[in-house]
């Protein structure tokens, strides 16, 4: 009677295990539901990532956003080359009133500098913007809700030099479009500047602002999108990997990629 009391206690006793046979460590750790690492040790991971089933879907969140933002990133280098082309071929483009220049910054990247005489022809324009996006073509979306495009700017000042009107409206938008009430704010100061410093302060800042925000989304997409993606697929798929801490130079140096099939889950 005492040896069946025994028995029935090491196998109701919590915490006893004195009789369950152990599979080989390897076997334990593959068959394992959870990882033995605590995911929130990965610095890329919030701590509301607390398994291995939840790395998982951060990782898939990451990747599949990361490889959308990726490709508006891409997109946009053949669209900047090509406004850097269509700059580039107005240099020489259309009539020009000479004369002294405003002494735009390099870092605007245009081909030349401007005349201050081309600029306030386009300046001393009595078309309001309201009567601009009226008269001209509405090309896109924007435009037919009142936006004023480059195209209606364009229309709106034929006869003046080309690449003088294409930096005024890039003084006021990092793009083809403008609000009307921006625009027309803008055009009303640059035109009040005799010395058109505001009109150069303008032209510099936007082209800076369109340039940064493409440099900001390549950081996105750089270290913090593939640093995250490695935390979570390191968590997810094999969270004991030694190198885990010391990614991504680990995967090269050591112990290296080679050896994760090891610590596949």
């Amino acid at each position: 009677m005492r040896p069946l009391l025994l028995i029935a206690f090491a196998l109701l006793a919590p915490g006893y295990d004195g009789f369950t046979v152990r599979p080989a460590n390897q076997l334990t750790r593959l068959a394992a539901q959870t990882p033995s690492n605590s995911v929130t040790k990965l610095n890329g991971l919030p701590e509301s990532v607390t398994t291995f089933e939840d790395a998982r879907g951060y990782f898939y969140l990451w990747f599949f956003g990361g490889s959308g933002g990726a490709g508006v990133a891409l997109r946009q280098f053949p669209l900047q080359f090509e406004k850097f082309q269509q700059l580039y071929a107005m240099a020489n483009e259309g009539q020009t009133e000479g004369g002294e220049t405003v002494g735009i910054s390099p870092l605007c990247l245009y081909p030349r500098d401007l005349s201050k005489a081309d600029i306030a022809k386009v300046l001393n324009n009595k078309l309001s913007v309201e009567l601009m996006v009226e008269k001209g073509p509405k090309p896109n979306y924007l435009s037919e809700n009142g936006y004023l495009c480059f195209q209606s700017f364009e229309a709106a000042n034929k006869g003046c030099n080309p690449l003088t009107i294409r930096a005024v409206f890039d003084a006021m938008s990092t793009g083809d479009n403008v609000s009307p009430d921006v625009a027309q704010e803008n055009l009303d100061a640059f035109s009040s500047d005799a010395s058109l410093n505001a009109f150069k302060n303008a032209l510099l800042k936007t082209k800076l602002a369109g340039f940064s925000s493409i440099a900001f989304l390549l950081f996105l997409l750089g270290p913090i999108v593939g640093s995250t993606c490695l935390d979570a697929l390191a968590a997810g798929w094999f969270p004991d990997w030694p190198g885990t801490d010391s990614m991504p130079l680990s995967l090269l140096l050591g112990p290296g990629v080679w050896t994760i099939p090891q610590y596949w889950i």
